[in-house]
């Protein structure tokens, strides 16, 4: 494996890191879980203090169950109530920091699982029996520093339901974003099948066109004829002539208020590829492999279209790169390889508009699309089109 292949792996590897999924898990849950045991159980088993089995056992029923608040939030959260319950009945008057923290992250999970109105109403009845327990302590909590504990905690459970809500308004404002992204990409891809059918149109109703117009002047030209032969041409030219009635239809349909050129220009074709060469802003490397040869009109357009989207995609994404076009004539297939020295893809290469236009021509017309990574860097646009 060379360098370059190399540094292409790994770059692969480090784009395909993500941070939030190794923070969410089971692993790290768990290895958490066991850090705030350890350090319940320290903080409990102090010899000076607390050090009973008892003791020690509510710390640990209060700190483990996070290596399941994922799957199992509400049984983490009930485990984790009951060992700070059981640590303050067995005589502990302060809970340990990691039992807090085990219950702040316990909440945090259930109010992430909860729709916003259910999340503040929970988050409101969590404040009232934070404040009814203080209370009910006596006096003792309430003048000798209790108010700043309470004040404390209530703040503690306002910030961790703030923080869920901002986490579900960002999982919501993700999720608006995709369906957005997928329907730009169900109209990219509506849009370019609209301007292929108006392409293939004026090539096929060219062709419709002159059966129409040979089978209604066949009768003047081919001399004497019998009535049943004139009317099997006429029989023809009227359906060449509905056939194009129906494709114009058919058109307007898959047009969907689409406006491109007009219906009168011209089909661009191989032809005027030098052309579309010198005005690209860059170097452009045009090579012909074998024998040209016609190709039919369908073939010759979308080669053309192809070619045009991936040396604006390489002015757009690779401004300044060295862009390399290899066409070869095979007997019944015309390959296109468009490649650049490029940066290459930043992400997934499935979603440009440009590229699903691209695909939409070939896979059209019977044949097959390649987009991916260069073998040598840059980007590489390899697309196969039948002669036949």
């Amino acid at each position: 494996m060379d360098v370059t292949t190399k540094l292409s792996h790994a770059e692969k590897r480090v784009t395909a890191f993500d941070l939030r999924r190794v923070l969410e898990s089971p692993l790290t849950d768990l290895a958490l879980a066991a850090a705030l045991a350890i350090l319940a159980l320290m903080e409990a088993a102090v010899p000076t203090r607390h050090g009973s089995p008892l003791v020690l056992l509510a710390a640990l029923l209060a700190t483990a169950p996070q290596a399941v608040r994922r799957s199992q939030p509400w049984l983490a959260v009930a485990l984790t109530f009951l060992g700070a319950v059981g640590l303050l009945t067995v005589g502990v008057n302060r809970l340990p920091v990691a039992v807090g923290v085990s219950g702040v992250l316990s909440f945090y999970t259930i109010l992430r699982r909860l729709g916003r109105r259910a999340a503040w109403s929970l988050t409101a009845g969590v404040g009232v029996l934070l404040t009814v327990g203080f209370i009910a302590q006596g006096p003792y909590w309430l003048y000798r520093g209790g108010i700043i504990i309470l004040i404390t905690a209530l703040g503690v459970v306002a910030v961790t339901a703030l923080l869920a809500d901002v986490r579900r308004s960002r999982s919501e404002i993700k999720e608006v974003r995709a369906d957005n992204l997928e329907t730009l990409r169900e109209q990219a891809a509506m849009a370019e099948r609209a301007r292929i059918a108006r392409e293939m149109h004026d090539i096929v109703a060219h062709s419709v066109s002159m059966i129409a117009v040979q089978a209604e002047t066949a009768p003047y030209t081919l001399g004497d004829l019998d009535d049943r032969v004139k009317q099997e041409f006429a029989e023809i030219a009227t359906s060449a002539r509905t056939t194009l009635t129906e494709m114009r239809r058919l058109l307007g349909v898959l047009r969907a208020d689409i406006t491109t050129a007009p219906e009168t220009a011209p089909q661009p074709g191989l032809a005027l590829l030098p052309e579309l060469v010198e005005r690209h802003e860059g170097v452009v490397d045009l090579d012909i492999v074998g024998e040209p040869v016609p190709v039919p009109q369908a073939v010759d357009v979308s080669a053309y279209r192809i070619v045009q989207e991936a040396l604006t995609n390489a002015r757009v994404h690779a401004p300044g790169a060295r862009v390399s076009i290899e066409l070869t004539y095979r007997p019944s297939l015309l390959v296109l390889r468009i490649t650049d020295d490029g940066p290459g893809p930043s992400g997934d290469t499935s979603n440009g508009h440009g590229l699903v236009g691209m695909r939409e021509r070939a896979l059209a017309l019977g044949g097959w699309f390649q987009a991916a990574p260069g073998p040598a860097g840059g980007f590489l646009i390899h697309a196969g089109l039948p002669l036949e």
